[in-house]
């Protein structure tokens, strides 16, 4: 009679399942971004093409090791990237070739955080794209804003300039006003412009006071001859004092009474 034994069930069986049984993988994940691609895609009616530069940024969930999470990248990458261009190529091509900005913020949009579940790995891409206008219209764009600049830059000169002349037409305004009414003005100006010569200049202004009384002389002297003639020589006369003060007032020298002048005594004249 065969006698069947009893298997054992205790703590050493219990670890010995633990080796024997498949491991249970917690979740891990993996990040890559790729080394950016370009390419060239038409704008509107074709005639220029959008430079573009596409930065692919991947992550990568699942139960399996962080190689086979890799793995899985590098099989969806040329399909993606495939999917990509023809995604940018789509919506670019509505946009003028000036409106790259434009173009740049609409694709992004469109393929911003794309997610797709293959062998059950979760993968999550993100497309970085940048957009730049064609060549032709870079440098159009240059010659205009070059262009632009130089007028500004003008505008802003003249203002400069106006400001400038606003400030140095008040000074002038205030310096000459202050100098009407004196006869010196012109010889202090003389002097401050250069202050060699003070000589000459003192001679010149003595001499042209000299002129200016001898042509005020004369001019009463005429006006006396006039008023004699009028029958009002008295009137002329008696007003000595008004006329050699009027002198005095002007700054101009005031001669001295001499035989035969207006100012003189009459009988000296006989």
């Amino acid at each position: 009679m065969s006698m069947t034994r009893q298997e054992r069930t205790g703590w050493t069986s219990v670890i010995r399942s633990w080796f024997r049984s498949t491991p249970i993988l917690e979740s891990s994940s993996t990040h890559v971004i790729d080394p950016p691609f370009t390419f060239e895609t038409p704008a509107f009616n074709d005639s220029f093409h959008f430079p573009v530069s596409v930065r692919l940024q991947w992550r990568a969930t699942g139960n399996c090791p962080e190689g086979t999470l890799s793995s899985e990248v590098n099989l969806c990458r040329e399909r993606f990237r495939y999917f990509v261009e023809d995604t940018i190529r789509f919506y670019a091509r509505g946009f003028e070739p000036h409106r790259a900005a434009d173009a740049e913020a609409t694709v992004n949009e469109k393929l911003k955080g794309v997610r797709v579940v293959d062998h059950g790995v979760q993968l999550e891409c993100t497309a970085v794209i940048r957009l730049l206008p064609p060549l032709p219209v870079v440098q159009q764009q240059q010659q205009f804003l070059h262009q632009r600049l130089e007028r500004e830059a003008g505008h802003e000169a003249t203002k400069r300039q106006i400001e400038v002349m606003t400030d140095l037409r008040r000074r002038w305004r205030e310096f000459l006003s202050e100098g009407l009414d004196d006869w010196i003005t012109p010889h202090a100006v003389r002097l401050a412009e250069t202050s060699t010569g003070i000589a000459n200049v003192t001679d010149t202004m003595l001499g042209e006071r000299r002129d200016e009384a001898e042509a005020f002389l004369g001019m009463v002297q005429r006006v006396v001859e006039a008023q004699r003639a009028a029958n009002v020589f008295d009137f002329v006369t008696s007003s000595e004092t008004v006329m050699r003060n009027t002198l005095k007032m002007m700054g101009l020298p005031v001669p001295d009474l001499v035989p035969g002048s207006v100012f003189g005594d009459p009988d000296d004249a006989r």
